[in-house]
């Protein structure tokens, strides 16, 4: 007997049976859970459950044929949608100018470019200058170079009280591919106060 499908359901199987990307592995980066699932729907917390290192654009192809889907809601450029509250009990307390050590899984290569940056969630923008630049990243076309998956990068100093909340910030780890029109995200949920330099100069005025 003939089976009909939805073009949803072969939209869903197409998308889990694609490789997994990359994705940071160390600190620990924001995982899928239930804010994630009431922010961007069931089937993109599926797809995104069994394959957390895909890109953003799946998502959002998930998305537009489950009723679920909210792109506001999502916000599937910031962290790939994935949401604060699945990922509390991981927040790292940083200093300023401190140096941390990231690493990297990348699951397959495509050429492009990374950075990582530090974004303000609520306004959704980057603050400050980017933490590290690749102009060439995981490339197919060369040997991935050693520092593409494990780099360090060195907190600012310059943000004031910005991050000093839970949830105000994050590390995003941000990585575009144009010949494969994808793109990968994934960020760490931090807290920094203000550096001793920048309170001693709010004490003089």
């Amino acid at each position: 007997m003939m089976r009909h499908y939805s073009l949803t359901f072969f939209a869903v199987i197409l998308a889990n049976t694609v490789t997994g990307h990359g994705v940071i592995t160390s600190p620990p980066a924001r995982v899928v859970g239930d804010a994630m699932k009431a922010a961007c729907g069931k089937q993109v917390f599926n797809n995104q459950k069994g394959d957390n290192q895909g890109n953003v654009q799946q998502i959002l192809q998930v998305g537009q044929n489950q009723k679920d889907f909210n792109p506001a809601t999502c916000n599937a450029f910031q962290c790939k949608g994935y949401q604060f509250a699945d990922n509390m009990a991981n927040v790292q307390t940083f200093t300023p100018g401190q140096k941390i050590d990231m690493t990297i899984k990348i699951g397959a290569p495509h050429t492009g470019t990374a950075n990582v940056s530090i974004v303000d969630t609520k306004a959704n923008v980057i603050i400050g200058e980017q933490l590290i630049y690749f102009p060439d990243y995981a490339s197919n076309s060369h040997t991935i170079p050693a520092n593409n998956t494990q780099f360090s990068i060195t907190m600012p100093q310059d943000l004031g009280s910005k991050c000093a909340q839970a949830g105000d910030c994050v590390i995003q780890w941000f990585w575009d591919a144009p010949e494969a029109k994808q793109t990968y995200e994934s960020c760490v949920d931090f807290m920094m106060g203000a550096s001793a330099k920048a309170r001693r100069h709010a004490r003089q005025f």
